[in-house]
């Protein structure tokens, strides 16, 4: 027997959200089978491909019989063993209920409970088939705040009571202990005290926050994630096990820091295998801090940027008797969007060795007058003198006729470029000058140029002339430059 507690946590710049649904499911389960293929809706025989070395023994009329979540009704399986309930009467829901609990709102009425026993007929290869019942029921309890969670589940003893299989009417008494188990950081019982779990620091800083609630990082640097609230005094280090992964928030990109993960795009981090089932299982369960490599985020530097959160996980096997136990789950998300960085950018385009001077931003490496913080806006190679930003091109845009000069264009002369989303962001800006000397910045409102700037920080700036043709001596020529800091520091 068990009871679960789950629950999922979101961090942002000022609080800790608790993610509904929670849930509270006691089980029970007597009886237990090891099964190989299946299901099939036709009897099967023994067969070497695929791999099915005993053929279908098994036929279950009803239940789920692998415990996957999906009722296996009417099918056959090969079953290698068997062991059919021996103390807890199935099909008897009617008689489950609550027995005693800790002074809360949990619920005392009896037939709640739900009924999956798994019925089976075994040996069905042979002239002594076998009906063999294991006993499973469960009561899942779903919550849709933190508050009404906790005044329903508290830390403490629950006795449960079940049918005894030799007589149903007798009950049978099984007690179990939830414990104490790290929530999301917040306040405690009404009062000024704040505990729980929350991440506090990335790469050795304290968190800062971007304007619209991401954390900000370059997955071609080593990332350092450090939390606080998995001490001893609330943890089960003999028990306990805990889990890093990075889980993407799919599109729209760049959006909600709040959305939910998107379940069907590979793991990013450590993406090894099939979506939702690749994380790294931490060496301590009272560790606090772990170190993301690069290389290993399976994360390319696009635009716009990856959004995903790094997820923490808690998974507790505590046993409190020979028969139950507490399995509770928790897991805590950092909101977080893969950026380009120069030191991230530097620290895969210079040969190893280069002297930390020629990686300065300021320097200019292979001679060919743009430096390596021009090279990075760019995306050009710093160690090759023929790999540079390009030259900007002003090219004449053809008008286009009509028979009626409603609908007819002007030609015009334009120049754009494709920004590029970096951290910290940049701002782009076109000038004019017919002197390169005074130059002033292309506005909304210029005389001469219609400005384009669109509001996407990955798009298009763009400038085209007003006239369709130009007279007199013109520069044009683009600023970027870095915009103002708008991130936020943590106010947890």
């Amino acid at each position: 027997m068990t009871v679960t507690s789950s629950a999922v946590y979101r961090q942002s710049p000022s609080s800790v959200s608790f993610r509904k649904p929670g849930g509270f499911t006691v089980s029970l389960v007597d009886g237990s089978d090891t099964v190989g293929c299946g299901p099939s809706p036709v009897y099967f025989p023994p067969s070497i491909i695929p791999p099915c070395p005993l053929g279908a023994t098994g036929y279950v009329v009803g239940g789920d019989i692998n415990n996957d979540g999906v009722r296996d009704d009417f099918s056959y399986w090969e079953v290698k063993t068997i062991v059919p309930a021996v103390a807890i009467s199935p099909d008897r829901p009617d008689l489950c209920g609550v027995y005693s609990h800790p002074y809360c709102n949990f619920p005392m009425s009896v037939g709640r409970f739900l009924d999956g026993t798994t019925t089976i007929y075994y040996n069905i290869q042979t002239a002594a088939v076998t009906q063999y019942k294991i006993t499973k029921y469960s009561e899942p309890l779903a919550f849709y705040s933190r508050s009404e969670m906790e005044s329903t589940v508290i830390p403490g003893q629950y006795t449960f009571l079940f049918p005894m299989l030799m007589d149903s009417t007798i009950p049978v008494k099984i007690p179990v202990i939830y414990r104490d188990i790290p929530e999301g950081y917040d306040y405690i019982n009404n009062t000024k005290i704040r505990q729980g779990f929350r991440f506090t620091k990335m790469n050795g800083l304290p968190i800062v926050w971007s304007a619209d609630g991401f954390v900000e990082i370059d997955s071609r640097l080593l990332n350092t994630f450090e939390w606080s609230g998995t001490g001893v005094e609330i943890m089960i280090p003999a028990t306990d096990s805990t889990f890093f992964s990075v889980l993407s928030l799919g599109t729209p990109l760049p959006g909600d820091p709040l959305r939910d993960v998107d379940a069907t795009v590979p793991t990013l981090f450590p993406g090894f295998v099939a979506p939702g089932v690749s994380r790294v299982l931490m060496a301590s369960a009272i560790g606090t801090t772990f170190d993301m490599p690069p290389g290993m985020q399976k994360v390319a530097v696009t635009n716009p940027p990856t959004e995903a959160v790094a997820q923490f996980d808690l998974v507790r096997a505590a046993a409190t008797s020979k028969v139950a136990s507490d399995t509770s789950i928790r897991s805590y998300q950092l909101p977080i969007r893969f950026v380009n960085t120069y030191e991230g950018w530097a620290a895969i385009s210079f040969p190893p060795g280069t002297p930390p001077a020629m990686r300065a931003r300021t320097a200019d490496p292979d001679g060919d007058g743009y430096n390596n913080y021009l090279e990075w806006l760019a995306g050009t190679n710093p160690m090759l003198a023929t790999s540079h930003p390009a030259a900007p091109k002003l090219a004449f845009v053809q008008g286009r006729a009509v028979r009626s000069t409603t609908g007819a264009t002007a030609g015009h002369w334009e120049t754009k470029m494709t920004k590029v989303m970096t951290s910290p962001a940049h701002t782009y800006e076109y000038e004019y000058s017919t002197d390169m000397l005074s130059w002033r910045t292309i506005g909304d409102n210029d005389p001469d140029w219609q400005l384009t700037n669109d509001a996407d920080p990955a798009g298009e700036i763009k400038v085209q002339s007003k006239a369709d043709h130009l007279t007199g001596s013109g520069f044009l020529r683009v600023k970027i430059s870095e915009a103002p800091d708008t991130s936020i520091p943590s106010e947890l």
